[in-house]
C-alpha cells in the first residue's frame, strides 16, 4: 500500500507539473507557441522576454502555484486521513515535489518540451522551508545584482541550497521546516530537483562560459 500511495502522489505531482502555463497563455492570448521564440523555452523567463514582463510574472506565479498545490495536498491528505496509518506522510509530499519538477521540465501535455524547473524548484523551497527560502532569495538576488544573469542566479541556488540543507540535517537544526524536520530524504529531494534544474540549464552554462549569455538590464 505504501508503494501505491507514493506512486499516486508522484503521478499527481507529475500531472500538475505538466500543465504548460506559458504555452497555453501564448496560444490563447498571443496565438504563438513560446517554444518557437526567444530561447525557445517554455519557462517564465522566456515568456517575459517574448510576451512582456507582466506575462512572464504571471507564468512564474502560476507555475509556482501548480507545484505548491500537489505538495500541500499530498502532505495533508496523507497526514489527516486514514492514509496516515501507513507512515508515508513525509515521503509522499517529497515524491510529489520531485515529480512536479520533472513534469515542469518534461510535460506530457506539451510533447515533453517544457521549462527549466526554476519556478518548481523555488516553489518546493517556498512551501516547505522558510529558512531556506530566505537563504535562496538572498543568494538569487545577490548573484543577480553582481553578475546580471538570471540563469547563473538560478543555478547558484540549485547548487547551494542542497548543501545547506545537508549541513542543517547533519547538525540537526531544530528550526526551518513548516511541517517536517530536516532529513536526508528532504535533502535528497532538494538535490534531485536542483540537479535537474542545472541539467536543464546546460545551454545557459555553455553561453556563460563563452560570455554569450544575455544579461538583465533592469537591475
Amino acid at each position: 500500500m505504501k508503494t501505491v500511495i507514493l506512486l499516486m502522489c508522484s503521478l499527481i505531482g507529475y500531472l500538475f507539473g505538466s500543465i504548460p502555463t506559458s504555452i497555453v497563455i501564448g496560444k490563447i492570448f498571443f496565438k504563438k507557441d513560446i517554444r518557437e521564440y526567444g530561447s525557445k523555452n517554455a519557462g517564465g523567463t522566456n515568456a517575459g522576454r517574448v510576451f512582456g514582463k507582466k506575462v512572464g510574472l504571471i507564468v512564474i506565479i502560476i507555475d509556482i502555484i501548480k507545484t505548491i498545490i500537489p505538495i500541500i495536498a499530498s502532505y495533508f491528505i496523507c497526514k489527516y486521513t486514514s492514509l496516515n496509518n501507513y507512515g508515508v506522510t513525509d515521503y509522499a509530499y517529497q515524491f510529489s515535489a520531485i515529480f512536479c519538477v520533472i513534469g515542469h521540465c518534461f510535460p506530457i501535455f506539451a510533447q515533453f518540451k517544457g521549462g527549466k524547473g526554476v519556478s518548481s524548484f523555488a516553489a518546493i523551497i517556498f512551501c516547505t522551508n522558510w529558512l531556506l527560502t530566505i537563504i535562496g532569495l538572498s543568494t538569487f538576488f545577490l548573484v543577480l545584482k553582481l553578475k546580471k544573469y538570471v540563469s547563473l542566479s538560478s543555478i547558484s541556488c540549485a547548487f547551494i541550497l542542497p548543501i545547506i540543507a545537508l549541513v542543517f540535517t547533519i547538525v540537526n537544526l531544530p528550526i526551518g521546516m513548516y511541517y517536517a524536520s530536516y532529513s536526508y530524504f528532504y535533502t535528497l529531494t532538494i538535490a534531485i530537483s536542483g540537479i535537474l534544474l542545472i541539467i536543464m540549464h546546460r545551454s545557459n552554462i555553455k553561453r556563460l562560459i563563452n560570455h554569450e549569455e544575455r544579461k538583465i538590464k533592469w537591475m
